[in-house]
């Protein structure tokens, strides 16, 4: 049952946050929307900011796992890894553009350093393994796969931040495909 509560309280959350941007959030809110005491939230809780650190946490957490899973199998390209994971990454903020609102817009919140700094470094760097994996197997031709990585991860944001601003959602069905073709641009056997 405690479970339930937090999923909860974090779920509202990331509807309150998509919608009143975090800054604004109070937690009196989130309660409200949820139907629970304030009070319930602090048991889960100490604040707004490890709320939205949580988010965070459980969210790139799933993102790492997934591309963990991805490297260990060996019986898929590289190219093939990425495409699964920015598909099912982009099919997950379809399904829940309120959660990629709070992804791109609040990620310079808070400005503390650690939490949110640290997945935001995990992430880039658990694709950047990946291409490296591509470029000593000599499926890609690349001399920075830390510096493709970040193209990768920056283009991520931008397509989620860009579909969300623009309510046109049905743009990430086509992300994954112009993202991959960027990267079969540095496939050895073009």
């Amino acid at each position: 049952m405690a479970g339930d509560k937090r999923e909860l309280i974090l779920d509202t959350a990331i509807e309150v946050m998509a919608e009143e941007g975090y800054y604004y959030t109070k937690m009196s809110w989130i309660a409200d929307r949820a139907g629970i005491a304030v009070g319930t939230i602090y048991n889960y809780f100490n604040g707004k900011e490890e709320v939205l650190e949580e988010i965070f946490a459980r969210e790139f957490e799933k993102r790492l796992e997934l591309l963990n899973e991805l490297e260990a199998s060996r019986d898929l390209s590289v190219i093939s890894k990425v495409e699964l994971f920015l598909v099912r990454h982009f099919k997950e903020i379809k399904r829940n553009p309120a959660l990629g609102n709070i992804l791109v817009r609040e990620k310079e919140f808070p400005k503390k350093e650690g939490s949110i700094n640290n997945y935001l470094d995990k992430l880039p760097n658990a694709i950047e393994s990946l291409l490296i994996e591509g470029k000593e197997s000599g499926e890609l031709d690349i001399d920075n796969p830390a510096l493709i990585a970040a193209i990768i991860f920056g283009g991520i944001q931008g397509v989620v931040e860009r579909s969300i601003k623009k309510e046109n959602l049905e743009m990430l069905d086509d992300a994954s495909a112009e993202i991959i073709s960027l990267l079969k641009l540095r496939a050895t056997n073009n």
